[in-house]
């Protein structure tokens, strides 16, 4: 989104500006270094709602925009993020006859001919798509998603504006400029395009489907989609909502532990996730099953930051302040020292949401807090973690609007449990120690090479170090005992690795079977040993 803006995109640019100052947001862009300011006021709540109406008037760019804000709590005050989360993108049907051409270019022929049912009536609307009703010359009653014409264009100039606007800020505005807003608004480009991509939206749909047996998740008819136009199974069902729960309190009661555990073992377990399983998106069937629905929002997690959630979930039973302290400086790619409020704010952390607290725990609060400690510290997490904390949130809000009695911290303990049991499974434990061979076997390539460039550099330029120890007498300890982790480390690893090697080479063979517990036994050993050391 880097291109030049052109005359059509500084006539766009005029009408933000005009749309923002008329809503009375000259201090906003004053503060954002957009237009030049003698008296830049603070935030107030005033200004909030009167940036949230002008996103809303500004189109479907700009309230993705600020959806997407209200999920950076760590980066922006919560009177406005709270704000910014009440933005809706409900708008006013396409008439079909603006539809129909492009229905027509992407099926093949007009949609009377293509499906035996089809209502020019959409049954929902967007500032993306909207949504028609039709059934299929096979009989499956099906929902027919199609991308109102002209959005990627008129999407496409926004995000060059504001990728102009991020430069500015950039360089005019300081305080922001650790918020990397170029960076911020590259991501949000890219998850907008892929929004508006109806087949990157079949392919999550098609993905959780198969990933999940909790939920009814609709079959999408491939023959039928394009990057336009997306036909999936129509699901018929109720909202479960508060009316839902007073009409059928059984089964509500029944279904919520269901949305909470079905919603974290798709987080932890398969990490792939609905982003925003909000009651508006998720139905309760006729059969007493609970459904999901819009797949434009999805998560994943990496096998490294599912690890790191897991340090911090794992964290709450024994307050393990420095692995969190650790994780958080990782998350904002941060080096060097933590800030000085960081491991304090961890610790009281820890005192009011760990197993000890002896408290009901809600996860929504505890997941507030914990962004509170990255913002006060000037902490910027990364997106994919704010939409797993968003999503965990929001899961808690469908569990509890089901049963407002609840304990959701209850009812997700058996997968949580059953997920820190998988960590330390044989196949685990192999595939971590091979990693760590992996790295090894890349620093022993790297190392030689890199050493020899090193003593080149220093016969031709020298050597000159000014070192500052405060405590000297401490210093052979301590790369005695960095040498003994690294030691206990290869050891552990090599053992693991050796018994994965040996058991998958057996054969049946109960010697070589012996051997490969024995290596595997004391390389679990060991690194418990490192472990419970290490925490001493």
């Amino acid at each position: 989104m880097a291109g030049r803006l052109s005359t059509a995109d500084y006539r766009r640019l005029a009408t933000v500006l005009r749309v923002l100052g008329e809503a009375g947001l000259k201090p906003t862009l004053a503060r954002l270094g957009l237009i030049r300011s003698q008296n830049v006021q603070s935030f107030d709540d005033a200004e909030a709602e009167a940036l949230v109406r002008a996103l809303e008037r500004l189109g479907p760019t700009f309230v993705k925009l600020g959806q997407i804000m209200a999920t950076r709590a760590d980066l922006l005050p919560p009177e406005l993020t709270e704000r910014l989360s009440r933005l809706h993108d409900a708008v006013a049907p396409v008439p079909f006859e603006e539809v129909r051409s492009q229905l027509v270019d992407d099926l093949g022929a007009d949609p009377s001919e293509v499906f035996a049912e089809f209502s020019a009536t959409p049954i929902a609307a967007a500032s993306i798509g909207q949504v028609y009703e039709a059934r299929l010359r096979t009989g499956e009653s099906v929902v027919v998603k199609v991308r109102r014409p002209g959005i990627e264009e008129v999407m496409r100039a926004d995000l060059r504006l504001l990728t102009a606007a991020a430069r500015v800020i950039e360089r005019r505005a300081p305080g922001f400029r650790r918020h990397q807003p170029v960076r911020v608004v590259g991501q949000l480009a890219q998850a907008l395009l892929e929004e508006i991509d109806f087949r990157i939206e079949a392919r999550n749909q098609e993905d959780v489907r198969c990933r999940t047996s909790v939920f009814v998740v609709p079959r999408v008819h491939p023959q039928f989609s394009t990057s336009r136009t997306l036909v999936s199974d129509r699901i018929v069902g109720r909202s479960p909502n508060q009316a839902f729960r007073l009409s059928e309190p059984a089964l509500a009661r029944a279904l919520a532990p269901e949305a909470a555990q079905g919603l974290l073992t798709l987080m932890l377990q398969e990490s792939v996730f609905h982003a925003d399983p909000h009651p508006g998106n998720v139905l309760v069937t006729p059969e007493g099953r609970l459904a999901l629905l819009d797949f434009g929002s999805v998560g994943r997690l990496s096998a490294k930051r599912r690890e790191q959630v897991l340090v911090v979930l794992g964290s709450l039973v024994d307050a393990d302040v420095g692995a969190v302290t650790d994780v958080l400086m990782d998350w904002a790619r941060r080096s060097g020292p933590p800030p000085p409020g960081l491991e304090p704010a961890v610790d009281q952390f820890f005192s009011r949401y760990g197993a000890q607290s002896g408290r009901d725990i809600r996860l929504a609060e505890a997941i507030t807090e914990f962004i509170s400690i990255a913002r006060e510290n000037e902490l910027a997490l990364p997106p994919d973690l704010l939409l797993l904390m968003r999503a965990l949130g929001i899961s808690e809000g469908l569990a509890r609007t089901l049963d407002p009695d609840l304990d959701v911290v209850e009812a997700i303990t058996p997968v949580m449990l059953k997920v820190f049991a998988q960590r330390f499974s044989f196949k685990a434990l192999a595939a971590r120690g091979f990693r760590a061979f992996k790295e090894l076997d890349q620093l022993a390539n790297i190392g030689p090479e890199a050493l020899r460039r090193v003593v080149a550099r220093l016969k031709r330029e020298g050597l000159a170090v000014q070192v500052s120890v405060a405590n000297l007498n401490g210093l052979s300890d301590a790369l005695r005992r960095a040498g003994d982790t690294l030691a206990n480390a290869v050891v552990a690893a090599a053992l693991i690795l050796s018994g994965a090697l040996f058991s998958l080479s057996s054969g049946g063979d109960p010697t070589r079977s012996v051997i490969s517990l024995v290596a595997l036994g004391l390389g679990v050993i060991i690194w418990l040993l490192f472990v419970l050391r290490r925490r001493n």
